[in-house]
């Protein structure tokens, strides 16, 4: 049992520093993306239609930790206008997204996330919430994030 878990740990110890070099986060199994565009390029890559970003530059939560935040659409539909209008947020560290999340969640927000940031969905209306509902699984499947309601 001992010689098992030893080298349960040596195989660990050897995938995690044998993936230094790959996009994804050493600590979680959250896909990491340097940049709004990144994440942008991402959904169109799966075949989603984002708008251009646009940085907000008003003074929010985000912008106080030192994160950046930028506006934009998406939606699954060809051809047909987004609910209304999402957003791409770039946090400095694992712990103020997780403090974002949870000021979101507590507001009804719906987003997905990652290890540093978010892609904040629309819920300005009832037919907003429920594209944004029904498009968060997709959107965390092509981003490889997680859904947060």
């Amino acid at each position: 049992m001992r010689r098992s878990i030893s080298m349960a740990v040596t195989l660990a110890a050897a995938v995690a520093l044998g993936g230094c070099g790959s996009r994804r986060h050493q600590t979680s199994d959250v896909r990491h993306y340097s940049s709004a565009q990144a994440i942008a390029d991402a959904l169109t890559k799966a075949g989603l239609t984002v708008s251009m970003l646009h940085k907000q530059t008003e003074e929010s939560y985000i912008s106080q930790v030192g994160g950046t935040a930028y506006d934009f659409t998406v939606t699954d539909k060809a051809g047909m206008p987004a609910g209304g209008d999402s957003g791409i947020n770039m946090f400095p560290n694992r712990e103020a997204l997780t403090t974002w999340a949870g000021l979101s969640k507590g507001m009804g927000g719906i987003a997905v996330t990652g290890d540093t940031w978010a892609v904040s969905l629309a819920t300005s209306s009832a037919t907003a919430r429920a594209d944004s509902q029904r498009i968060a699984p997709k959107i965390a499947r092509a981003l490889e994030g997680t859904v947060q309601r």
